[in-house]
């Protein structure tokens, strides 16, 4: 069997790690109660495959699997996989299934949900760019699928195991059903309840779950899980203010995040436990490439020369950042070095208004989309808005809901401007950066050759060498053509009442291996 690879998501992970709460030996777990999350946004779909947006991803996570997971150190670990080998020529891979997996609907997981699975989100998965080297699947017998490859692609498995916009594993028959059309269906360890959208989602606890027994326990997003609570409530809470009351009082009990200023309020309350997690995301702002004025390189220029990245950071984090130009963590293996940092917070009101007036700019409106669920999303942009406004430009900013904004970046008009946090995208590696600017669905609305033969390259090459190569490429890349702008980098604080026993703030704020004193 092919070794388990580490992702270049080890930085972040190891931070993480930093700030464990561990069970000890005197700790006895307890079933029962309901707990209730509070979370900034609601999804925009409890379709796994379609969605990479964070206010998904922490529910569809404890509804869905994959074949693979991601540990507490960042690796690939199998998950509804048992095993998996690769042909020499890495041209194909044979992934026996674990027996005896069952769906929420008390079906077994067989080889045929895989691969419908799988053929699913080569058509509409978020990463679905990721699935085009794939030439074809079959079912070996009911617990075996082999995968073909039309050429090598050396992150493939580390894409299987995505929590970004996961390749969950469906029934068959739900698999056969368009984007938003399917029942939800999982094997993870607590299923759906209700959903009310604007208000919140609730699971129950799945009593008939599989946990993997190849495990002793959770491992960052695999291992072996075992759900203790009753129910788990996700409720939908744009207010900070509502949401710090609501757990003051009990009312919920874990807050995916707080505000440095109410951390230091709360600091002394021994109710309540606060943790940090530094990296968490990258504050980014996309640029749209295919649509006019931001389809003029020049415009583009002018504006990641005018911004004042540091101004942005400082207000919308509440000072919880830090100032790195690199679409890599420091420290992580794909790291670029200086490649683009000339390009980063350059704050330069001139020569901004030098590129405008080379760009031919008469005053063309340009559209600032952004979402009122989360405030640094909010406030990067109204802060930009403004610092761009001051040179000359005509920012008209456009605020709704998470999921409108969302819907609205997907099309290719209607807006020249997206601020978003991208945060599990380097978590994962240079392939879940690269993802974002490549393929038909990348979010620059314009395909660069460049940037595809880079990540053809980034996919390909046998060499490590080669491959950090081809990623500084693609950061090079992004800078040159302006496709986004690099912000900064923003921590999170989460909190949890101090009686919930077990909890680790991660990427999601799990519930399964957590329960009440």
């Amino acid at each position: 069997m092919k070794r388990f690879f580490p992702s270049a998501g080890l930085l972040a992970a190891a931070c993480m790690a930093a700030f464990t709460l561990a069970a000890t030996p005197a700790q006895a777990q307890k079933r029962g109660g309901d707990v209730v999350v509070a979370q900034q946004a609601q999804p925009p779909s409890l379709d796994a495959q379609i969605t990479f947006a964070q206010a998904a991803r922490n529910i569809n996570l404890h509804i869905y699997e994959a074949l693979f997971a991601r540990n507490d150190k960042g690796e690939t670990i199998p998950e509804l996989a048992e095993s998996y080998t690769t042909a020499p020529d890495s041209l194909s891979y044979e992934i026996k299934l674990r027996k005896g997996v069952l769906f929420h609907n008390m079906k077994e997981m067989k080889a045929a949900d895989v691969k419908a699975s799988l053929e699913r989100y080569a058509r509409y998965g978020g990463s679905a760019q990721n699935m085009t080297l794939v030439d074809h699947i079959d079912v070996v017998d009911d617990y075996t699928i082999k995968i073909s490859m039309k050429k090598p692609f050396q992150g493939f498995i580390e894409f299987l195991g995505s929590p970004r916009a996961p390749v969950a594993i469906y029934p068959a028959e739900e698999a056969a059903k368009g984007p938003n059309q399917i029942n939800v269906i999982g094997t993870g360890p607590f299923q759906l309840v209700e959903y009310k959208p604007d208000s919140y989602v609730k699971l129950k606890r799945f009593d008939a779950y599989s946990a993997n027994p190849n495990y002793k326990g959770r491992d960052g997003l695999g291992g072996r899980k075992t759900a203790y609570f009753d129910t788990v409530t996700f409720r939908f809470m744009p207010e900070a203010g509502a949401r710090e009351s609501a757990l003051q009082t009990n009312e919920v009990q874990v807050l995916e995040a707080i505000s440095p200023t109410a951390a230091k309020r709360l600091k002394n309350d021994s109710n309540i436990k606060v943790y940090e997690m530094m990296p968490w995301a990258f504050q980014t702002i996309i640029l749209n490439a295919g649509a006019p004025p931001t389809d003029n390189l020049k415009v583009r220029q002018a504006i990641q020369a005018a911004l004042d990245d540091e101004e942005i950071m400082a207000i919308s984090t509440d000072g919880l950042y830090r100032m790195t130009h690199g679409w890599q963590h420091p420290g992580t293996p794909y790291y670029a070095g200086d490649v683009g940092k000339s390009l980063y917070n350059q704050h330069n009101v001139e020569l901004a208004k030098k590129l405008l007036k080379e760009s031919g700019y008469k005053g063309e409106e340009i559209t600032f989309i952004a979402d009122n669920g989360f405030k640094n999303h909010n406030d990067t942009a109204v802060i930009a808005t403004q610092q761009l406004q001051a040179i000359g430009m005509n920012v008209k900013l456009r605020i709704a809901d998470w999921p409108t904004t969302l819907a609205a970046r997907d099309k290719p008009t209607g807006w020249n401007l997206f601020p978003i946090m991208v945060g599990i995208e380097p978590y994962e590696g240079p392939n879940g950066v690269a993802v974002l600017f490549t393929g038909d669905q990348n979010w620059q609305h314009h395909k660069d050759a460049g940037l595809e033969a880079a990540v053809a390259k980034l996919n390909s090459a046998p060499d490590f060498n080669d491959r950090k190569a081809a990623f500084a490429t693609i950061q090079q890349i992004v800078y040159e053509q302006v496709y986004a702008i690099k912000v900064g980098d923003i921590g999170v604080l989460e909190a949890a009442r101090s009686n919930l026993k077990n909890f680790v703030p991660h990427r999601v704020p799990r519930m399964w291996d957590v329960w009440y004193e």
